[in-house]
């Protein structure tokens, strides 16, 4: 099974240096989304400041297979 990397970036950023092994790149998206739903609550001051929140996913070659964002923006 291919291993797939997680990155969240909030103004700092955290690298997973030990990955997941998963099925394939639709599995690696799903979990991504997963993680986001997980943590995009603890978000929100970041957010409301008008920064942005990110989840990516690389695979073992650091290539990215998918990225999902939260932007925050004040008027």
């Amino acid at each position: 099974m291919p291993r797939y990397f997680f990155r969240l970036r909030d103004g700092e950023v955290v690298r997973d240096e030990e990955g997941e092994e998963l099925a394939d790149n639709d599995a690696a998206c799903a979990a991504a989304v997963e993680v986001f739903a997980e943590t995009i609550p603890s978000k929100s001051e970041v957010l409301m400041d008008g920064g942005d929140y990110e989840v990516m996913v690389t695979d073992a070659d650091a290539a990215q297979v998918y990225s999902i964002t939260a932007k925050g923006q004040r008027y």
